[in-house]
């Protein structure tokens, strides 16, 4: 559960969220787990929850990878399972992708944002202790509907938790189809980025030339640099590169632009982490530099000329709530205080380690700044 602090004063002390959770501190007003149990491990059972997958309704099938034990692997299974990607084995993983607290934390500021609402984990009787007790801590803080479907004897660890949780069981495929194609809660989510794009990015696919970037965000004294961290852009060689696209200016809100939906779907597809994602996203309507990022501001009362626009499409700003939802869970933001003052004006905060992962999550995407472009053009 999200730790809270004991009292409001500037000096209070707020803790980061952490996938830990104990049968004491469990909230009875949850809605109960539902366990669908098929003690002969019948196929039926795995077919029918695969189906009920259906990201738009709020509703995800979680297939977890078997015999993976490492604290993180199920909360990979989880981002895999809302569409989403890790870089493939020949990138070098970004930092997070080996820490188990952030990559729950990445987990569920995505299902915050996305507005899951049920999560069906199949082959639920090969989960890990560990990995049981994460789940239960990403219910706390979500609230989300579990369904478990455990092919196979309850193993003790669940049958512990059992104990502690409010619970229904079903032991029949009827019942068991019945359950898991009731209707949604809410109403179907119109993302256009539930559809995915391919991945990894195909040989021949267009690059898309990032906005020009602008001299320096507001307020922000002498010139940017580039990250020292930062790797070379890996354009493909000149004779077998696809025709390099500008991106247009920012459509409104209203407005409907092919280009910036094709970017919406590559970033959708092929970023894992929120943050990163919201700032690839503001790379391709601005072109502010990686190294600009953390120096952006966003419009508050008090300062009311903030670096971004206020006019983001639909699917940028889900990015930038998914963004500020994990940066909450980081306790970056101070509740207690106004926006200039707590952070919260300030929505990426990105160490060394952090651009070089925007700056790669940029290539994945196919985005490319004009300079390097030009420069890749003179050699």
């Amino acid at each position: 559960m999200t730790s809270t602090p004991s009292s409001t004063a500037p000096d209070a002390t707020f803790h980061e969220w952490t996938p830990a959770w104990s049968p004491d501190r469990t909230d009875p007003a949850l809605p109960p787990i539902t366990l669908i149990t098929d003690p002969h491990d019948h196929p039926a059972y795995t077919t029918t929850a695969i189906t009920a997958h259906h990201p738009e309704l709020g509703r995800i099938t979680v297939h977890p990878t078997p015999l993976a034990t490492a604290p993180a692997y199920l909360a990979h299974d989880l981002i895999r399972a809302l569409g989403k990607h890790l870089p493939p084995p020949d990138i070098d993983p970004p930092w997070w992708t080996g820490n188990a607290d952030e990559s729950w934390r990445v987990a569920a500021a995505w299902t915050k944002a996305l507005n899951i609402s049920h999560y069906v984990i199949c082959r639920a009787h090969r989960i890990t202790g560990r990995h049981l007790e994460h789940l239960m801590a990403l219910r706390e803080l979500t609230r989300i509907r579990l369904t478990l479907v455990v092919s196979g004897p309850t193993p003790a660890a669940l049958a512990t938790i059992l104990k502690a949780a409010a619970h229904h069981q079903i032991n029949t495929l009827e019942n068991a189809r019945r359950h898991l194609n009731q209707g949604p809660s809410l109403a179907p989510a119109s993302y256009s980025w539930w559809h995915s794009a391919p991945f990894p990015a195909p040989h021949d696919e267009p690059w898309y030339e990032l906005p020009p970037r602008p001299r320096r965000p507001t307020g922000t004294p002498g010139d940017i640099t580039t990250s020292s961290h930062r790797t070379p852009t890996r354009l493909p060689s000149t004779d077998s590169r696809p025709p390099t696209i500008a991106l247009p200016p920012h459509p409104q809100p209203d407005t409907h632009s092919s280009h910036h939906e094709t970017v919406a779907r590559r970033i959708h597809t092929r970023i894992a982490h929120p943050v990163h994602a919201a700032a690839v996203a503001i790379r391709a309507l601005t072109g502010y530099s990686t190294d600009q990022l953390p120096q952006l501001t966003i419009a508050t009362p008090q300062h009311p000329r903030g670096d971004l626009p206020t006019d983001l499409p639909d699917w940028a700003r889900l990015l930038q709530d998914a963004a500020r939802i994990h940066t909450g869970l980081k306790a970056h933001i101070r509740q207690d205080l106004p926006a200039h003052l707590s952070g919260a004006n300030k929505p990426f905060r990105l160490g060394s380690w952090d651009r070089n992962d925007v700056a790669h999550a940029t290539e994945a995407c196919h985005l490319v700044a004009a300079r390097v472009r030009r420069a890749r053009q003179r050699t």
